[in-house]
């Protein structure tokens, strides 16, 4: 899969750990950051790279040990470039379909699957790089988009009354009640596996630090009452009962945690509608339509970064609230 994993000018892994083990996490990260003029980096035996280096404008220690020090960052994943990711797609699905037999039609389907990849999309920005170039298996995980279930039910039904049904086959009733047409599009699905972040301490051109973490259980936060309340209770638990961060080293933690997942999607959308026909060439087609019929409100799961103020405090709804339209069309 296309992707943008590749990170060719990060510096090696195999050099910066030497730098910690060589003279403690403190110092290491700022030689990394010191100027290559600098007395830092004389009494680290750090060397040009090239002649002209010191004169460049991004003379750091950290870009002369890059693999390539004359260039930034060298992208990967444009134009098709970088195509080393990979994906795992296993479904169970069973669906029900039922077409045109007494003014009763629907489809109703469920999905039980899993989905394990290290490239969530197709496109290039996405993942902005591997957290550590040089062990890219590390990126392989539950998906970003992964639901494990999944209902979607479409219904259409024709209410029995009109012209050719079974009820009100004549009459002034004949025209203002029949052919309305009700329908119904209905979702729901489990949530999305949430993954936890950090501010990035390497310095090191690595696209991502994810945290350290000592267990995948256990990441939510308890509630006060029956249901979540998001003036009372946080979707995770406070960052300060996650695992001291290491300053000059990798986390261990996945992409993503599926056991730990944003609220259950539900939606309910009804239309109700009906067609006027005026003549063999002329009709008109009114429609009355609800989204989000029973005003569900689905929260968002809050900040997911370890080092933000309001980490795992809900602030946002995720999805929209009731809207409802109605709507005329003539066909000519």
């Amino acid at each position: 899969m296309q992707t943008q994993l590749i990170n060719l000018n990060q510096v090696p892994t195999a050099v910066f750990k030497n730098l910690v083990n060589q003279f403690g996490a403190t110092q290491a990260l700022n030689i990394l950051r010191s100027d290559i003029n600098s007395a830092t980096a004389r009494s680290a035996n750090i060397v040009l790279p090239y002649a002209n280096f010191a004169t460049q404008a991004a003379r750091t220690v950290n870009q002369a040990l890059r693999p390539f020090p004359q260039y930034q960052n060298i992208s990967t994943g444009v134009q098709n470039g970088d195509k080393s990711g990979h994906s795992a797609y296993h479904a169970f699905v069973v669906k029900a379909d039922r077409r045109f037999s007494n003014n009763f039609t629907f489809q109703w389907s469920y999905v039980f699957s899993k989905l394990m990849t290290d490239s969530d999309t197709y496109f290039a920005t996405s993942p902005a790089g591997a957290m550590d170039q040089y062990n890219r298996s590390l990126e392989k995980s539950i998906g970003q988009f992964d639901r494990t279930h999944n209902f979607k039910f479409a219904t259409l039904y024709t209410l029995p009354f009109g012209k050719g049904q079974r009820w009100l086959n004549n009459g002034f009733l004949t025209y203002a009640l029949g052919g309305w047409r009700l329908a119904a599009i209905q979702s729901y699905g489990s949530g999305a596996p949430l993954a936890l972040a950090r501010n990035n301490p390497l310095p090191i051109f690595n696209a991502v630090t994810r945290p350290l973490i000592d267990t995948y259980e256990d990441w939510r936060a308890p509630i006060a009452g029956d249901k979540f309340d998001p003036n009372v209770d946080r979707f995770l638990k406070p960052a300060s009962q996650f695992p001291t961060q290491p300053s000059a080293d990798f986390g261990n933690a996945t992409r993503y945690n599926p056991k730990v997942r944003s609220f259950w999607g539900q939606n309910e959308n009804i239309s109700l509608a009906k067609t006027f026909r005026i003549n063999e060439s002329i009709r008109i087609d009114l429609r009355g339509e609800a989204f989000n019929l029973f005003n569900r409100t689905i929260f968002g799961t809050g900040s997911t970064n370890l080092n933000a103020g309001n980490f795992g405090q809900v602030t946002n709804q995720s999805n929209d609230p009731r809207q409802m339209q109605m709507g005329l069309k003539i066909y000519w």
